[in-house]
Formats: C-alpha cells, structure tokens, sequence
C-alpha cells in the first residue's frame, strides 16, 4: 500500500486506495513506512487511532469441497498497518493455509484432501500498535458438492446514512440433493447483528429435492465506520451450519474528513538527518465527495501524500510525513489538511527532537544522507566512495 507516492498539485492517476468492499476504505489508520517490526524503525511513536477499531470484516467463510481447491480472502478494517496474521485457536482444515498481506487482508487458501465436520478455528490480526482482532470460523469440508446451496456467500450493502434503512436483498437457499431437506433455525449473528434485520421462509421448512426458499435482509446503520454480521443456517445436512456474511457501513451525509490521529511525535532524530516516514490517513465518511484543496506542513516537517482533488465516499488516502532537524531541540509544527467538510481545516499536531550524532573526523566514510562529520567538515565524494573532508 504504498511506494507510488504522489503530490497533491501533480496529476493523479490513480490517487486513492479502496479496500476490498468498501471496509478497507473506511479504515481508520495510522501507518509506518517501514518493512521491519514498529520497535526497530526508529525513534518516534504512532497514535491512537481516532474512528472505527481494528476489525476483521469478513464473518464467514464458506464449506468447501476435499479434491477441489479453495481460496477464500479475509479483509481488515482499521488499525495501523502493516498487519501480521495468525491462526490463534483451532487449526485449519487438512491441506489449507493462511496467507497473509503486510498491508491489507489474508488469504485461506489450498486444495483440502480430507473431510472434516465443522472444523473451528479463529484467525488473528494484529497491527503495528500491537492491537488485535480476532473472528472465528466454522468450515465443513465434504467429500461431494454441498446439499445446501446459497445464492451468495455476503450480502453487501455498501453506505449508508446513519439511521437509513436499506432496502432489502435476498438470499435463496436451495436444495441441490435427491431427498427433504430440513431447515431447523435461521438467526443474524456477528459483531453488529443489532444494524440489520430478516424475514425468511425458511426457518421450520422442508425443502423437497430442488425446492428453494428465501432470507430477506435490510440494513439500517448505527453508526458511522463498517458494520460485520451474518446469517446463520442450522439444517440437518453434512455442511451444518450454513452462513453468508452481511457487510455495510454508516456514513454522514455530505462530504467527510477524518484524520487517523490528532498528532504524531517523531521521537529523537539526528540533525540533517530524515527520519522514517510516518504514515496518517484521510478517510471519507461522507455519502459525497470530499474535495481536498491543500496539504500543508513546515519545516522541518515535510510531506508527500496520495490525495487526488476529489476522494470518493467510502475512500482514503494517505499523508506521508518526515523530520529532518537542521539543529538540536525540540521542533513543533502544526500538518493541515483544508476541504470542503464542515469541520475543515482538519490538523496534526507534529513534533520531533534533534539530536546530535556521533562524528567521523578527516577521511573518515560517510554518507550522503547521515554525513556525521565532525565541525568544520563535509561529506565530499571521492571516487566511488565518500570521506569526511574540509
């Protein structure tokens, strides 16, 4: 998520990052530019973040079939990249792994070659502030294709206003076997069962061969940020229980700005140095457009960012900001971001301390980015290399 980094005031191609249905663009995060754990990347530390937690957005994963392969991704939402993903409970079905991005979702992926009934397991992520999330799963693996068939494996809602219902969608469940199948119970469960309602047919019904029924669900969101639940089916076939997940999420109207944290402390940085850069996101929570006029910061604080003019409803982007002190002491700085949100100008309060480095005296190697050459002298290419020389 993030070597193309662009300017504001130059022409962007591609300037926002959405996340996989709409939740991973609603995270709230701030994020390290750095490829090594958040305790080796330097001085500096990372805030709080403002809106929605770090949240594993995808309830369910669907049965699969020994002999037929499987790949199924597990998407993030929140928190502070980048993400490391476990397996902390349980174990996977035989011959399938989770595979994981630094920078976004996971992966349960491989071709099961055993059957297993209800395998239960939950998958771990934690971010780079150490908060962690967790969902758990139930998957059958079947030695033949399913008796229960679902028209879909999520329903996705997309965004909504806070407190606006949203009309329904149904799901149909159907009967693929030669014999009755019976339906015993159909409940709405997950993090925010609360946000979205059913009526159904099936719940007490027997499906004859091929015979279908219906799960109808509308949405109403209680707050602004995603909103996870799903629809379990208890049945009396091998793949029980059945689920589809249901995704949406609360918004205000208008265009939105939201600053993953309110300020960012750099920590000690050797003066004339750069320190690693320090990642806050611009999300918008708004049912419209959010149009971005400026970013703004001082010296000796600097930022790139991937901001277009105009970030769509569900969307963020990111600002990218380095220290480099020019003298020893504390440094203060204010980062704006001005938009047309009601709220705008929205800020970040910066600081960093300077400090001195060690210095290499006459014809010592230096390097052009962290000199440390003593008083009086300059890192000066000679050659191939470069010396500490007057």
């Amino acid at each position: 998520m993030m070597s193309n980094i662009l300017r504001l005031n130059t022409t962007m191609a591609a300037a926002i990052r959405p996340r996989k249905r709409y939740w991973r663009g609603l995270a709230v995060a701030a994020t390290f530019v750095c490829a090594v754990v958040l305790s080796r990347c330097g001085g500096g530390s990372q805030p709080e973040p403002t809106g929605p937690r770090l949240s594993i957005v995808t309830a369910t994963l669907p049965n699969g079939v020994s002999g037929v392969p499987y790949g199924q991704l597990i998407s993030v939402s929140g928190g502070v990249a980048p993400y490391q993903w476990t397996v902390s409970t349980g174990t996977l079905p035989h011959n399938l792994m989770l595979t994981s991005n630094a920078t976004s979702g996971a992966t349960v992926s491989g071709t099961p070659d055993l059957s297993v009934q209800a395998a239960k397991f939950t998958v771990q992520v934690t971010d780079s502030v150490q908060e962690s999330a967790q969902q758990q799963y139930t998957v059958t693996i079947l030695l033949s294709a399913d008796s229960l068939g679902l028209s879909a494996d999520q329903m996705d809602f997309g965004t909504l206003p806070v407190g606006t219902a949203s009309n329904s969608q149904n799901e149909t469940l159907t009967n693929n076997s030669n014999s009755d199948l019976a339906i015993q119970r159909v409940a709405i469960s997950g993090t925010n069962p609360t946000d979205y309602s059913q009526t159904t047919t099936c719940a007490g019904s027997v499906l004859a061969a091929g015979e279908s029924c219906t799960v109808a669900v509308t949405f109403t969101p209680a707050k602004v940020g995603p909103s996870v639940a799903s629809i379990e089916i208890t049945d009396d076939t091998a793949g029980s229980p059945h689920s589809f997940a249901l995704i949406g999420a609360g918004a205000k109207s208008g265009s939105e700005a939201t600053l993953s944290a309110t300020s960012l402390d750099f920590g000690n940085q050797i003066t004339d140095t750069t320190s690693a850069a320090l990642a806050i996101s611009l999300s918008n929570y708004g049912t419209a457009a959010l149009t971005v006029s400026s970013i703004f910061v001082s010296a000796p604080f600097s930022q790139t960012n991937n901001c277009p003019p105009s970030v769509p409803s569900g969307m963020e982007c990111a600002i990218f900001v380095t220290f480099t002190p020019s003298a020893t002491g504390i440094s203060n700085s204010t980062l704006t971001v001005t938009d047309d949100a009601s709220d705008s100008p929205q800020t970040v309060a910066l600081s960093g301390n300077g400090v001195a480095g060690s210095c290499s005296p006459k014809g010592f190697p230096c390097h052009g980015l962290n000199p440390s050459c003593c008083a009086g002298l300059v890192c000066r290419q000679l050659g191939l290399r470069a010396f500490c020389e007057p």
